[in-house]
């Protein structure tokens, strides 16, 4: 016992040292750099060990664990330095009290941000892997974070082009966010088609809906399950799975056949291109254009004399 209050007496002035040179501006500055390198190297980590575990986990959690860890070191390393530097900081915001006005609205992005980043965190339909529509743009929301979330495109074709949309999360409360992936595995897909005023519309419903039940019938039974146990969880009225034809008149001389049908949502570039595909194909051999019929009528034969 002795021996370790020598000891404790020996160390005590360097102990006050470290104490006091951390306490300092340097010392602080020391600590800000060894918390956010801490960070960093706990994140590599974490990348690494989830890397070795992904075959053995689905590729959407590993990324949504992923993401949710990293989230959570930066967290607890900001609040770290915040707490770190707290006096200086709050002598800081004090002096610029005058000036809080200016400062809130040059920031009120920043805080959207923010708070758009805890909405998307709260919402838990806006998951990682979760398919959305923000205004114009279609992708997989593949990351989240303060300021913004991303998404990796996917184009017209229902195949993701390669390239990542960064949307800032202030936009969330002025731009309208679907959420397609709502309904979880299955998905409601709308197809569209347009015809002219001399269409023939019993034709085209029995063949649209011909190519639809054959094009879906390994999932619609399973899809039409699991919409009927969603509407029993959540209360809600779902459309069913079972393919249907809805008709809109775009004008005098436009009709629009919408096709509605329930797929994998990771099925549908597929289901699309080939339901309209073999569609158009069958519908023009059966009704061809009034044009091309009358063309063909006017065609004559031509004589070439021999020489």
């Amino acid at each position: 016992m002795n021996e370790l209050l020598i000891l404790y007496k020996e160390a005590k002035p360097l102990i006050e040292a470290v104490f006091d040179f951390l306490e300092s501006r340097l010392g602080r500055l020391v600590l800000t750099i060894t918390i956010l390198m801490l960070a960093t190297l706990v994140n590599r980590l974490m990348h690494w060990r989830l890397a070795v575990q992904k075959d053995t986990l689905p590729g959407n959690n590993v990324r949504a664990t992923w993401v949710r860890r990293r989230n959570m070191v930066w967290v607890g390393a900001v609040l770290l330095v915040l707490a770190l530097w707290s006096n200086q900081i709050t002598g800081f915001l004090l002096s610029l009290a005058a000036i809080g006005g200016a400062l809130l609205i040059v920031s009120k992005e920043f805080i959207l941000c923010l708070w758009g980043a805890l909405t998307i965190s709260l919402n838990k339909s806006l998951r990682i892997g979760s398919t959305l529509e923000f205004g114009a743009y279609t992708g997989q929301l593949v990351n989240t974070g303060f300021v913004s979330f991303e998404l990796a495109e996917i184009g017209p074709s229902k195949k993701q082009t390669g390239r990542i949309l960064q949307i800032p999360n202030s936009l969330i409360f002025s731009t309208p966010l679907k959420v397609l992936s709502a309904y979880g595995a299955y998905g409601i897909h709308l197809i569209d088609f347009h015809f002219d005023r001399h269409v023939n519309i019993p034709l085209a419903e029995e063949l649209v809906l011909t190519l639809a039940n054959e094009a879906g019938h390994a999932w619609i039974q399973d899809a039409e399950k699991h919409f009927s146990q969603l509407e029993k969880d959540y209360f809600v009225d779902l459309p069913k799975a079972k393919p249907e034809v809805f008709w809109t008149s775009m004008d005098e001389k436009c009709l629009r056949m919408t096709l509605r049908l329930a797929c994998a949502l990771d099925r549908r570039g597929q289901l699309e291109k080939s339901i309209v595909r073999h569609f158009w194909v069958e519908y023009l051999a059966q009704h061809p254009p009034l044009g091309a019929a009358a063309g063909a009528a006017d065609v004559k034969p031509t004589i070439v004399s021999p020489g």
